[in-house]
Protein backbone atom coordinates (compact mmCIF):
# COMPACT_ATOMS: atom_id res chain seq x y z
CA UNK A 1 0.00 0.00 0.00
CA UNK A 2 1.63 3.45 -1.19
CA UNK A 3 1.25 6.04 1.81
CA UNK A 4 3.28 8.87 -0.40
CA UNK A 5 1.24 11.78 -0.68
CA UNK A 6 -0.99 11.94 -3.36
CA UNK A 7 -0.16 15.71 -5.04
CA UNK A 8 -3.29 17.11 -6.55
CA UNK A 9 -3.16 20.50 -8.76
CA UNK A 10 -5.77 22.56 -9.48
CA UNK A 11 -5.45 25.16 -12.39
CA UNK A 12 -8.32 27.76 -12.04
CA UNK A 13 -8.30 30.30 -9.03
CA UNK A 14 -12.32 30.90 -9.55
CA UNK A 15 -15.19 29.62 -6.93
CA UNK A 16 -14.56 26.38 -8.60
CA UNK A 17 -10.53 26.14 -8.07
CA UNK A 18 -10.58 27.42 -4.64
CA UNK A 19 -13.76 25.89 -3.57
CA UNK A 20 -12.06 22.22 -4.71
CA UNK A 21 -9.23 23.07 -2.67
CA UNK A 22 -11.52 23.83 0.58
CA UNK A 23 -12.75 20.47 -0.17
CA UNK A 24 -10.08 18.39 -0.37
CA UNK A 25 -9.08 20.04 2.81
CA UNK A 26 -12.11 19.85 4.46
CA UNK A 27 -12.87 16.13 3.26
CA UNK A 28 -9.54 14.81 3.10
CA UNK A 29 -9.22 15.91 6.83
CA UNK A 30 -11.68 13.70 8.14
CA UNK A 31 -10.21 10.62 5.24
CA UNK A 32 -6.93 11.25 7.31
CA UNK A 33 -8.41 9.98 10.54
CA UNK A 34 -7.98 6.57 9.14
CA UNK A 35 -5.02 4.61 9.25
CA UNK A 36 -5.02 3.78 5.69
CA UNK A 37 -6.02 7.41 4.63
CA UNK A 38 -3.42 8.68 1.88
CA UNK A 39 -1.67 12.09 2.63
CA UNK A 40 -3.23 14.34 0.07
CA UNK A 41 -1.10 17.92 -1.13
CA UNK A 42 -3.06 20.60 -2.87
CA UNK A 43 -1.09 23.31 -5.63
CA UNK A 44 -3.51 26.20 -6.77
CA UNK A 45 -2.49 27.53 -9.95
CA UNK A 46 -3.97 30.75 -10.99
CA UNK A 47 -2.82 32.96 -14.43
CA UNK A 48 -3.79 36.23 -13.22
CA UNK A 49 -2.36 38.00 -9.86
CA UNK A 50 -6.14 37.69 -8.45
CA UNK A 51 -8.56 35.38 -7.75
CA UNK A 52 -12.47 35.34 -8.68
CA UNK A 53 -12.76 34.02 -11.97
CA UNK A 54 -16.10 35.90 -13.17
CA UNK A 55 -16.56 37.63 -9.66
CA UNK A 56 -14.91 40.90 -10.40
CA UNK A 57 -14.69 44.08 -8.03
CA UNK A 58 -13.75 47.28 -9.08
CA UNK A 59 -13.64 50.44 -6.51
CA UNK A 60 -14.15 53.70 -7.77
CA UNK A 61 -13.86 57.08 -6.50
CA UNK A 62 -17.58 59.26 -6.61
CA UNK A 63 -16.16 62.80 -5.68
CA UNK A 64 -15.02 63.92 -2.46
CA UNK A 65 -17.57 63.68 1.01
CA UNK A 66 -18.06 66.18 3.22
CA UNK A 67 -18.45 66.32 6.65
CA UNK A 68 -19.35 69.64 9.09
CA UNK A 69 -15.69 70.79 10.53
CA UNK A 70 -13.85 67.99 9.14
CA UNK A 71 -11.64 68.17 5.58
CA UNK A 72 -12.93 66.77 2.84
CA UNK A 73 -12.24 62.99 2.12
CA UNK A 74 -12.27 60.60 -1.17
CA UNK A 75 -15.66 58.49 -1.45
CA UNK A 76 -14.39 55.78 -2.63
CA UNK A 77 -17.27 52.88 -3.05
CA UNK A 78 -16.79 49.00 -4.63
CA UNK A 79 -19.11 47.53 -7.55
CA UNK A 80 -19.20 43.79 -8.69
CA UNK A 81 -18.94 43.52 -12.83
CA UNK A 82 -19.89 40.50 -12.23
CA UNK A 83 -20.93 38.05 -10.03
CA UNK A 84 -22.86 40.27 -7.27
CA UNK A 85 -25.62 38.36 -5.30
CA UNK A 86 -26.88 35.13 -4.10
CA UNK A 87 -29.80 34.11 -2.27
CA UNK A 88 -29.05 32.67 1.14
CA UNK A 89 -32.13 30.66 1.34
CA UNK A 90 -31.04 28.53 -1.50
CA UNK A 91 -27.01 28.93 -1.18
CA UNK A 92 -26.31 26.49 1.71
CA UNK A 93 -22.51 25.29 0.77
CA UNK A 94 -21.99 29.46 0.71
CA UNK A 95 -23.89 29.89 3.42
CA UNK A 96 -21.67 27.73 5.83
CA UNK A 97 -18.23 28.30 3.81
CA UNK A 98 -18.99 32.22 4.63
CA UNK A 99 -20.12 30.78 8.28
CA UNK A 100 -16.68 29.47 9.17
CA UNK A 101 -14.43 31.98 6.96
CA UNK A 102 -16.19 34.55 9.49
CA UNK A 103 -17.79 36.52 6.06
CA UNK A 104 -21.40 35.48 6.98
CA UNK A 105 -21.38 38.97 8.17
CA UNK A 106 -20.62 40.76 5.20
CA UNK A 107 -23.65 39.64 3.45
CA UNK A 108 -26.18 42.42 3.31
CA UNK A 109 -29.85 42.47 2.21
CA UNK A 110 -30.81 44.18 -1.32
CA UNK A 111 -33.38 45.39 -2.74
CA UNK A 112 -34.96 42.53 -4.95
CA UNK A 113 -36.53 45.06 -7.21
CA UNK A 114 -36.95 45.15 -11.38
CA UNK A 115 -37.67 47.14 -14.58
CA UNK A 116 -38.70 46.42 -17.86
CA UNK A 117 -39.05 48.85 -20.00
CA UNK A 118 -38.07 49.97 -23.75
CA UNK A 119 -37.26 52.91 -25.39
CA UNK A 120 -39.62 54.21 -27.12
CA UNK A 121 -41.53 54.41 -23.58
CA UNK A 122 -44.47 51.99 -24.58
CA UNK A 123 -43.58 49.42 -21.89
CA UNK A 124 -42.59 50.76 -18.79
CA UNK A 125 -43.27 48.14 -15.60
CA UNK A 126 -41.92 47.95 -12.49
CA UNK A 127 -42.04 44.91 -9.86
CA UNK A 128 -42.13 46.38 -6.62
CA UNK A 129 -42.85 43.33 -4.46
CA UNK A 130 -39.62 43.68 -2.36
CA UNK A 131 -39.69 47.41 -2.80
CA UNK A 132 -38.18 48.36 0.56
CA UNK A 133 -40.01 51.37 2.02
CA UNK A 134 -39.74 53.18 -1.59
CA UNK A 135 -42.02 54.72 -3.89
CA UNK A 136 -44.04 52.34 -6.24
CA UNK A 137 -46.35 54.00 -9.17
CA UNK A 138 -49.82 52.05 -9.47
CA UNK A 139 -49.70 53.22 -13.01
CA UNK A 140 -46.32 50.99 -13.89
CA UNK A 141 -46.48 48.60 -11.06
CA UNK A 142 -46.82 45.14 -12.25
CA UNK A 143 -48.28 43.62 -9.58
CA UNK A 144 -51.36 45.62 -9.98
CA UNK A 145 -52.03 45.86 -13.09
CA UNK A 146 -55.59 44.61 -14.72
CA UNK A 147 -56.50 44.36 -11.21
CA UNK A 148 -53.65 41.99 -10.25
CA UNK A 149 -54.57 39.54 -12.73
CA UNK A 150 -51.16 39.80 -15.10
CA UNK A 151 -49.02 39.27 -11.73
CA UNK A 152 -50.84 36.12 -10.39
CA UNK A 153 -50.90 34.44 -13.98
CA UNK A 154 -47.53 35.34 -13.94
CA UNK A 155 -46.92 33.60 -10.39
CA UNK A 156 -48.75 30.48 -12.35
CA UNK A 157 -46.93 30.39 -15.33
CA UNK A 158 -43.84 30.37 -12.87
CA UNK A 159 -45.00 27.44 -10.93
CA UNK A 160 -45.72 25.56 -13.91
CA UNK A 161 -42.25 25.96 -15.54
CA UNK A 162 -40.57 25.35 -12.18
CA UNK A 163 -42.41 22.23 -11.91
CA UNK A 164 -41.99 20.65 -15.48
CA UNK A 165 -38.55 21.25 -14.36
CA UNK A 166 -38.26 19.83 -10.59
CA UNK A 167 -40.17 16.59 -11.96
CA UNK A 168 -38.12 15.92 -14.56
CA UNK A 169 -40.48 15.85 -17.27
CA UNK A 170 -38.04 18.29 -19.95
CA UNK A 171 -35.70 17.29 -22.03
CA UNK A 172 -33.43 19.17 -22.85
CA UNK A 173 -34.42 19.64 -26.08
CA UNK A 174 -37.66 21.28 -24.50
CA UNK A 175 -37.29 24.84 -25.45
CA UNK A 176 -38.92 28.05 -23.73
CA UNK A 177 -40.77 28.72 -27.23
CA UNK A 178 -42.01 24.80 -26.77
CA UNK A 179 -43.54 25.83 -23.18
CA UNK A 180 -45.05 29.38 -23.68
CA UNK A 181 -46.63 28.21 -27.20
CA UNK A 182 -47.98 25.32 -25.41
CA UNK A 183 -49.36 27.89 -22.72
CA UNK A 184 -50.80 29.31 -25.49
CA UNK A 185 -52.49 26.97 -27.38
CA UNK A 186 -53.68 25.16 -24.06
CA UNK A 187 -53.66 27.67 -21.21
CA UNK A 188 -56.06 24.79 -19.14
CA UNK A 189 -53.89 21.64 -19.60
CA UNK A 190 -50.54 23.47 -19.26
CA UNK A 191 -51.25 26.02 -15.94
CA UNK A 192 -54.23 24.48 -14.13
CA UNK A 193 -52.45 21.87 -11.90
CA UNK A 194 -50.04 25.17 -10.95
CA UNK A 195 -52.90 27.45 -10.41
CA UNK A 196 -55.16 25.09 -8.23
CA UNK A 197 -51.66 25.05 -5.86
CA UNK A 198 -51.20 28.55 -5.54
CA UNK A 199 -55.38 28.64 -4.98
CA UNK A 200 -55.57 31.02 -7.99
CA UNK A 201 -58.88 31.49 -9.97
CA UNK A 202 -58.50 31.71 -13.72
CA UNK A 203 -60.80 31.86 -16.16
CA UNK A 204 -59.83 29.47 -19.16
CA UNK A 205 -62.07 30.39 -21.60
CA UNK A 206 -61.52 33.80 -21.22
CA UNK A 207 -60.58 35.18 -24.86
CA UNK A 208 -58.12 37.60 -23.45
CA UNK A 209 -56.04 34.64 -21.72
CA UNK A 210 -54.05 34.08 -24.88
CA UNK A 211 -53.06 37.62 -25.47
CA UNK A 212 -52.14 37.98 -21.76
CA UNK A 213 -49.53 34.73 -22.02
CA UNK A 214 -48.11 36.33 -25.17
CA UNK A 215 -47.89 39.74 -22.83
CA UNK A 216 -45.88 37.96 -20.22
CA UNK A 217 -43.91 36.25 -22.62
CA UNK A 218 -42.57 38.99 -24.37
CA UNK A 219 -42.67 41.68 -21.82
CA UNK A 220 -41.23 39.80 -18.91
CA UNK A 221 -39.85 36.27 -19.64
CA UNK A 222 -37.95 36.57 -22.85
CA UNK A 223 -36.05 40.11 -21.86
CA UNK A 224 -35.05 38.57 -18.34
CA UNK A 225 -34.10 35.62 -19.91
CA UNK A 226 -31.91 37.77 -22.65
CA UNK A 227 -30.60 39.23 -19.29
CA UNK A 228 -28.95 36.17 -18.04
CA UNK A 229 -25.68 35.51 -17.95
CA UNK A 230 -25.99 32.35 -20.11
CA UNK A 231 -28.15 33.45 -22.48
CA UNK A 232 -28.06 32.20 -26.22
CA UNK A 233 -27.36 35.13 -28.60
CA UNK A 234 -29.51 34.08 -31.06
CA UNK A 235 -32.69 34.81 -28.55
CA UNK A 236 -34.37 33.21 -25.44
CA UNK A 237 -37.04 31.03 -27.24
CA UNK A 238 -34.37 28.33 -28.26
CA UNK A 239 -32.61 27.73 -25.16
CA UNK A 240 -33.68 25.01 -23.51
CA UNK A 241 -36.74 25.41 -20.52
CA UNK A 242 -34.83 24.16 -17.50
CA UNK A 243 -31.94 26.49 -18.38
CA UNK A 244 -33.68 29.83 -17.21
CA UNK A 245 -36.01 27.99 -14.58
CA UNK A 246 -33.13 26.18 -12.81
CA UNK A 247 -31.98 29.62 -12.09
CA UNK A 248 -34.76 31.09 -11.05
CA UNK A 249 -35.01 28.23 -8.68
CA UNK A 250 -31.86 28.35 -6.78
CA UNK A 251 -31.18 32.17 -7.17
CA UNK A 252 -34.93 33.22 -6.64
CA UNK A 253 -36.15 30.00 -4.75
CA UNK A 254 -36.81 29.94 -1.02
CA UNK A 255 -39.55 30.64 1.38
CA UNK A 256 -38.70 33.38 1.16
CA UNK A 257 -36.07 34.03 -0.66
CA UNK A 258 -33.15 35.95 1.27
CA UNK A 259 -31.14 38.11 -1.34
CA UNK A 260 -27.72 39.20 -0.55
CA UNK A 261 -24.86 41.16 -2.12
CA UNK A 262 -21.24 40.69 -0.94
CA UNK A 263 -20.12 43.53 1.19
CA UNK A 264 -16.89 45.28 -0.45
CA UNK A 265 -17.80 43.37 -3.55
CA UNK A 266 -17.97 39.43 -4.14
CA UNK A 267 -14.06 39.17 -4.60
CA UNK A 268 -14.01 39.60 -1.03
CA UNK A 269 -14.83 36.32 0.29
CA UNK A 270 -12.81 34.40 -2.23
CA UNK A 271 -9.91 36.21 -1.04
CA UNK A 272 -11.27 35.73 2.43
CA UNK A 273 -11.40 31.72 1.75
CA UNK A 274 -7.85 31.82 0.21
CA UNK A 275 -6.50 33.27 3.00
CA UNK A 276 -8.28 30.45 5.23
CA UNK A 277 -7.11 27.60 3.36
CA UNK A 278 -3.61 28.77 3.11
CA UNK A 279 -3.36 28.92 6.71
CA UNK A 280 -1.11 27.19 8.34
CA UNK A 281 -3.29 26.63 11.52
CA UNK A 282 -6.60 25.79 8.96
CA UNK A 283 -6.30 21.50 9.95
CA UNK A 284 -6.43 19.10 6.82
CA UNK A 285 -4.12 19.18 3.79
CA UNK A 286 -1.69 21.95 3.29
CA UNK A 287 -2.65 24.07 0.46
CA UNK A 288 -0.73 26.08 -1.59
CA UNK A 289 -1.91 28.87 -4.30
CA UNK A 290 0.15 30.16 -6.82
CA UNK A 291 -0.43 33.57 -8.77
CA UNK A 292 0.36 35.06 -11.74
CA UNK A 293 1.52 31.55 -13.15
CA UNK A 294 -0.25 29.93 -16.41
CA UNK A 295 0.85 26.80 -17.04
CA UNK A 296 0.35 23.64 -19.23
CA UNK A 297 0.10 20.32 -18.25
CA UNK A 298 1.42 17.14 -19.64
CA UNK A 299 -0.92 14.07 -18.73
CA UNK A 300 0.73 10.58 -18.94
CA UNK A 301 -1.19 7.28 -17.28
CA UNK A 302 1.55 8.01 -14.45
CA UNK A 303 0.70 11.38 -13.28
CA UNK A 304 1.10 14.97 -14.64
CA UNK A 305 3.80 17.02 -15.53
CA UNK A 306 2.59 20.92 -15.32
CA UNK A 307 5.11 23.75 -17.07
CA UNK A 308 4.97 27.39 -16.61
CA UNK A 309 3.85 28.82 -20.02
CA UNK A 310 6.86 31.06 -20.44
CA UNK A 311 9.84 29.17 -21.96
CA UNK A 312 12.68 28.03 -19.48
CA UNK A 313 10.81 28.48 -16.27
CA UNK A 314 9.97 26.09 -13.56
CA UNK A 315 7.83 22.77 -13.17
CA UNK A 316 5.96 20.91 -10.87
CA UNK A 317 4.44 17.12 -10.93
CA UNK A 318 1.69 15.73 -9.59
CA UNK A 319 -0.32 12.70 -9.52
CA UNK A 320 -4.13 14.22 -10.29
CA UNK A 321 -5.12 16.78 -12.09
CA UNK A 322 -8.11 18.77 -11.38
CA UNK A 323 -9.74 21.54 -14.61
CA UNK A 324 -11.79 24.49 -12.70
CA UNK A 325 -11.24 26.82 -16.39
CA UNK A 326 -13.95 27.66 -18.92
CA UNK A 327 -14.26 24.61 -21.08
CA UNK A 328 -12.94 26.21 -24.23
CA UNK A 329 -9.36 27.42 -22.48
CA UNK A 330 -8.74 23.49 -21.09
CA UNK A 331 -7.59 21.82 -23.87
CA UNK A 332 -5.38 24.11 -25.08
CA UNK A 333 -3.56 23.63 -21.58
CA UNK A 334 -3.46 19.85 -21.96
CA UNK A 335 -1.13 17.73 -23.87
CA UNK A 336 -2.12 14.21 -23.86
CA UNK A 337 0.24 11.32 -24.03
CA UNK A 338 0.49 7.82 -24.82
CA UNK A 339 -1.95 5.79 -24.18
CA UNK A 340 -4.24 8.84 -24.10
CA UNK A 341 -5.53 9.28 -27.18
CA UNK A 342 -8.97 8.07 -26.92
CA UNK A 343 -9.74 9.97 -24.37
CA UNK A 344 -8.43 13.12 -26.05
CA UNK A 345 -10.67 12.48 -28.54
CA UNK A 346 -13.78 12.20 -26.28
CA UNK A 347 -13.05 15.17 -24.30
CA UNK A 348 -12.83 17.08 -27.44
CA UNK A 349 -15.70 15.88 -28.17
CA UNK A 350 -17.61 16.69 -24.60
CA UNK A 351 -16.04 20.02 -24.42
CA UNK A 352 -16.34 21.39 -27.83
CA UNK A 353 -20.49 21.52 -27.49
CA UNK A 354 -19.96 24.24 -25.06
CA UNK A 355 -20.16 27.62 -26.61
CA UNK A 356 -19.41 31.07 -25.22
CA UNK A 357 -20.21 34.26 -25.96
CA UNK A 358 -18.33 37.65 -24.42
CA UNK A 359 -19.67 40.92 -22.47
CA UNK A 360 -18.07 43.65 -20.92
CA UNK A 361 -18.98 44.71 -17.52
CA UNK A 362 -18.21 48.87 -17.27
CA UNK A 363 -18.75 51.05 -13.78
CA UNK A 364 -20.33 54.41 -15.00
CA UNK A 365 -22.58 57.49 -14.39
CA UNK A 366 -24.65 57.14 -17.77
CA UNK A 367 -28.04 57.45 -16.73
CA UNK A 368 -29.00 57.62 -20.48
CA UNK A 369 -28.92 53.48 -20.43
CA UNK A 370 -31.50 53.44 -17.51
CA UNK A 371 -35.52 54.03 -18.08
CA UNK A 372 -36.43 57.82 -19.70
CA UNK A 373 -38.31 57.75 -16.68
CA UNK A 374 -35.77 58.10 -13.72
CA UNK A 375 -39.29 56.55 -11.65
CA UNK A 376 -38.52 53.71 -13.01
CA UNK A 377 -35.16 53.29 -11.89
CA UNK A 378 -34.59 49.76 -9.89
CA UNK A 379 -32.12 47.86 -9.19
CA UNK A 380 -32.20 45.76 -11.91
CA UNK A 381 -33.34 47.54 -15.70
CA UNK A 382 -34.11 45.24 -18.19
CA UNK A 383 -34.86 46.45 -21.70
CA UNK A 384 -37.43 44.99 -23.78
CA UNK A 385 -36.27 45.17 -27.54
CA UNK A 386 -38.60 44.87 -30.61
CA UNK A 387 -38.90 41.11 -32.20
CA UNK A 388 -36.96 42.33 -35.02
CA UNK A 389 -33.96 43.31 -32.72
CA UNK A 390 -30.87 41.92 -33.36
CA UNK A 391 -30.32 39.60 -29.80
CA UNK A 392 -26.93 39.91 -28.26
CA UNK A 393 -26.52 38.25 -24.77
CA UNK A 394 -26.60 39.84 -21.24
CA UNK A 395 -28.12 43.38 -21.50
CA UNK A 396 -28.63 45.04 -18.48
CA UNK A 397 -28.37 47.74 -16.13
CA UNK A 398 -27.27 47.95 -12.71
CA UNK A 399 -28.31 51.08 -10.08
CA UNK A 400 -25.34 50.51 -8.29
CA UNK A 401 -27.18 52.70 -5.18
CA UNK A 402 -29.91 50.82 -4.90
CA UNK A 403 -28.55 47.23 -5.00
CA UNK A 404 -26.26 48.44 -1.99
CA UNK A 405 -27.02 52.11 -0.73
CA UNK A 406 -30.61 50.76 -0.17
CA UNK A 407 -32.72 51.65 2.93
CA UNK A 408 -31.77 48.37 5.14
CA UNK A 409 -28.47 49.32 4.64
CA UNK A 410 -27.96 52.98 6.68
CA UNK A 411 -24.34 52.71 6.98
CA UNK A 412 -24.56 52.95 2.36
CA UNK A 413 -27.85 54.04 2.16
CA UNK A 414 -27.23 57.83 3.84
CA UNK A 415 -24.50 58.46 0.77
CA UNK A 416 -27.23 59.29 -1.72
CA UNK A 417 -25.86 60.83 -4.82
CA UNK A 418 -24.07 60.94 -7.02
CA UNK A 419 -25.56 57.65 -8.76
CA UNK A 420 -23.72 55.37 -10.28
CA UNK A 421 -24.32 52.30 -12.64
CA UNK A 422 -23.31 48.62 -13.75
CA UNK A 423 -24.25 47.95 -17.03
CA UNK A 424 -23.54 44.86 -18.93
CA UNK A 425 -22.87 45.32 -22.76
CA UNK A 426 -21.65 43.62 -25.93
CA UNK A 427 -19.57 46.52 -26.85
CA UNK A 428 -17.07 49.06 -24.69
CA UNK A 429 -18.23 51.91 -26.73
CA UNK A 430 -21.87 51.59 -26.06
CA UNK A 431 -20.94 53.87 -22.81
CA UNK A 432 -19.37 57.43 -22.83
CA UNK A 433 -15.76 57.20 -22.80
CA UNK A 434 -16.62 60.49 -20.73
CA UNK A 435 -19.02 58.48 -17.94
CA UNK A 436 -16.75 55.46 -17.56
CA UNK A 437 -15.71 55.87 -14.20
CA UNK A 438 -11.75 54.85 -13.21
CA UNK A 439 -10.77 52.14 -11.88
CA UNK A 440 -8.80 52.61 -7.87
CA UNK A 441 -7.05 50.29 -5.82
CA UNK A 442 -8.84 48.89 -2.99
CA UNK A 443 -8.59 51.05 -0.07
CA UNK A 444 -9.21 47.90 2.51
CA UNK A 445 -6.52 46.04 4.71
CA UNK A 446 -7.95 42.89 4.43
CA UNK A 447 -7.73 40.99 2.79
CA UNK A 448 -4.14 41.41 2.31
CA UNK A 449 -3.79 39.77 -1.22
CA UNK A 450 -6.84 41.78 -2.02
CA UNK A 451 -5.39 45.15 -1.23
CA UNK A 452 -1.91 44.70 -2.79
CA UNK A 453 -3.73 43.46 -5.67
CA UNK A 454 -3.04 46.55 -8.89
CA UNK A 455 -6.15 47.11 -10.68
CA UNK A 456 -6.66 45.55 -13.79
CA UNK A 457 -5.21 42.35 -13.30
CA UNK A 458 -8.86 40.14 -13.15
CA UNK A 459 -10.97 39.08 -16.02
CA UNK A 460 -10.29 38.36 -19.52
CA UNK A 461 -9.07 41.90 -20.80
CA UNK A 462 -5.32 41.13 -21.10
CA UNK A 463 -6.97 38.33 -23.64
CA UNK A 464 -7.50 42.05 -25.71
CA UNK A 465 -5.37 44.11 -28.41
CA UNK A 466 -3.31 46.27 -26.53
CA UNK A 467 -5.96 49.96 -25.55
CA UNK A 468 -5.09 53.09 -25.44
CA UNK A 469 -3.67 54.04 -21.44
CA UNK A 470 -7.04 56.23 -20.79
CA UNK A 471 -9.58 53.45 -21.41
CA UNK A 472 -7.10 50.40 -19.81
CA UNK A 473 -7.68 53.27 -16.44
CA UNK A 474 -11.37 53.05 -16.52
CA UNK A 475 -13.56 50.52 -14.33
CA UNK A 476 -14.43 48.08 -17.04
CA UNK A 477 -13.60 44.12 -17.16
CA UNK A 478 -14.78 41.31 -20.20
CA UNK A 479 -16.09 38.57 -19.38
CA UNK A 480 -16.93 34.94 -21.09
CA UNK A 481 -19.76 33.01 -20.56
CA UNK A 482 -21.06 29.35 -21.91
CA UNK A 483 -24.38 29.71 -23.40
CA UNK A 484 -26.67 26.89 -21.54
CA UNK A 485 -27.97 25.19 -24.56
CA UNK A 486 -29.21 21.84 -24.82
CA UNK A 487 -25.42 21.16 -26.33
CA UNK A 488 -23.84 22.45 -23.15
CA UNK A 489 -26.46 20.38 -20.80
CA UNK A 490 -25.97 16.99 -22.59
CA UNK A 491 -21.86 18.12 -22.49
CA UNK A 492 -22.68 18.34 -18.56
CA UNK A 493 -24.14 14.54 -18.01
CA UNK A 494 -21.40 13.78 -20.70
CA UNK A 495 -18.64 15.10 -18.34
CA UNK A 496 -20.36 13.52 -15.38
CA UNK A 497 -20.11 10.02 -16.58
CA UNK A 498 -16.36 10.72 -17.67
CA UNK A 499 -16.04 12.21 -14.50
CA UNK A 500 -17.47 8.77 -12.55
CA UNK A 501 -15.10 6.70 -14.94
CA UNK A 502 -12.16 8.61 -14.13
CA UNK A 503 -12.59 8.24 -10.20
CA UNK A 504 -13.74 4.69 -10.40
CA UNK A 505 -10.73 3.97 -12.38
CA UNK A 506 -8.44 5.46 -10.06
CA UNK A 507 -10.01 4.00 -6.84
CA UNK A 508 -9.27 0.70 -8.61
CA UNK A 509 -5.67 1.03 -9.29
CA UNK A 510 -6.59 0.76 -13.17
CA UNK A 511 -3.98 2.89 -15.33
CA UNK A 512 -5.76 6.20 -17.38
CA UNK A 513 -5.86 9.67 -17.42
CA UNK A 514 -5.29 11.62 -14.46
CA UNK A 515 -7.80 14.21 -15.10
CA UNK A 516 -10.83 15.25 -13.49
CA UNK A 517 -13.33 18.55 -14.56
CA UNK A 518 -14.65 21.43 -12.65
CA UNK A 519 -15.89 24.64 -13.16
CA UNK A 520 -19.25 26.45 -13.84
CA UNK A 521 -19.93 25.16 -17.47
CA UNK A 522 -19.97 21.11 -15.76
CA UNK A 523 -22.99 22.13 -13.75
CA UNK A 524 -26.54 23.66 -14.17
CA UNK A 525 -26.18 27.51 -14.54
CA UNK A 526 -22.53 28.08 -13.12
CA UNK A 527 -24.03 29.84 -9.96
CA UNK A 528 -21.53 30.07 -7.31
CA UNK A 529 -23.52 27.43 -4.90
CA UNK A 530 -23.70 25.08 -8.12
CA UNK A 531 -19.70 25.55 -8.59
CA UNK A 532 -19.68 24.82 -5.00
CA UNK A 533 -22.27 21.47 -5.52
CA UNK A 534 -19.65 20.48 -8.30
CA UNK A 535 -16.82 20.63 -6.33
CA UNK A 536 -17.76 19.10 -3.22
CA UNK A 537 -19.46 16.27 -5.52
CA UNK A 538 -16.06 15.86 -7.05
CA UNK A 539 -13.80 15.56 -4.14
CA UNK A 540 -16.37 13.13 -2.69
CA UNK A 541 -16.56 11.00 -5.51
CA UNK A 542 -12.95 11.10 -5.55
CA UNK A 543 -12.02 10.08 -2.09
CA UNK A 544 -15.74 8.63 -1.15
CA UNK A 545 -14.98 6.03 -4.19
CA UNK A 546 -11.56 5.11 -2.55
CA UNK A 547 -13.23 4.20 0.46
CA UNK A 548 -16.03 2.13 -1.14
CA UNK A 549 -13.15 -0.12 -2.67
CA UNK A 550 -11.99 -1.36 0.71
CA UNK A 551 -9.71 1.13 1.26
CA UNK A 552 -8.00 0.92 -1.40
CA UNK A 553 -5.86 4.31 -2.59
CA UNK A 554 -5.35 6.26 -5.63
CA UNK A 555 -2.41 4.57 -7.96
CA UNK A 556 -1.73 7.34 -9.79
CA UNK A 557 2.22 8.04 -8.49
CA UNK A 558 4.75 9.47 -10.79
CA UNK A 559 7.79 6.62 -11.68
CA UNK A 560 11.51 7.66 -12.06
CA UNK A 561 12.56 11.07 -13.24
CA UNK A 562 8.90 12.46 -13.40
CA UNK A 563 8.86 11.87 -9.50
CA UNK A 564 9.93 15.65 -8.65
CA UNK A 565 10.88 16.52 -5.05
CA UNK A 566 8.58 17.10 -2.20
CA UNK A 567 8.49 20.90 -0.22
CA UNK A 568 9.66 19.80 3.61
CA UNK A 569 7.30 22.89 4.65
CA UNK A 570 5.52 24.10 1.14
CA UNK A 571 2.85 21.69 1.52
CA UNK A 572 2.42 21.42 -2.12
CA UNK A 573 5.13 20.43 -4.64
CA UNK A 574 8.62 21.89 -5.25
CA UNK A 575 9.20 23.26 -8.34
CA UNK A 576 11.74 21.26 -10.42
CA UNK A 577 14.26 22.22 -13.08
CA UNK A 578 12.75 22.67 -16.79
CA UNK A 579 14.31 20.15 -19.29
CA UNK A 580 16.75 21.38 -21.98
Amino acid sequence: MDHAPLRIAIIGGGVSGLSLAYYLQKLGCQKLGHETARQIEVTLFERKASLGGNAETVWVDLGNRRHPGMPETPYRRWADLGVNDVNLATYHRLRTILGEIGELERMKPLENTESYFSRDGSIALTDDRDLFRGVSDPAHDLNQLEGGRLALLIAVVHRSAINLVENHRVTPRYTVDDFFDACVATPAEMLAAAADRLRVNIDWHDPELPARLERIRHTVYYPRISAMYFADDRGPGGMPLQAPFEYYRIQEGGSPPDRRYFEHGAQHWLEALAAHIVNPNTPGPRIQILRGIEVEAKLSTQGVTLAERAPGERRWEADLLFMATHAEDALPLLTFGDGLSDTQRELQHILGKVRYTRSFGVCHTAAARLPPNRNLWRTYNIEVRNPEDTFFPYRIDYVANRHQNDAENPAYNQAGLPQYFVSLVDDLNRIPRSEMLERQSSPLDAPATLANTAPGEAGYRDRLPPLDPALEAKAWTLFKHNVLDANCLEAQAEIERYNQATARRSAEGQEGCPLLFAGGWTRGAGLQEQCLEQSEHLVELLLGTAERQNEKVLRLVPTGSQAGQRHPQAGGFASVPARP
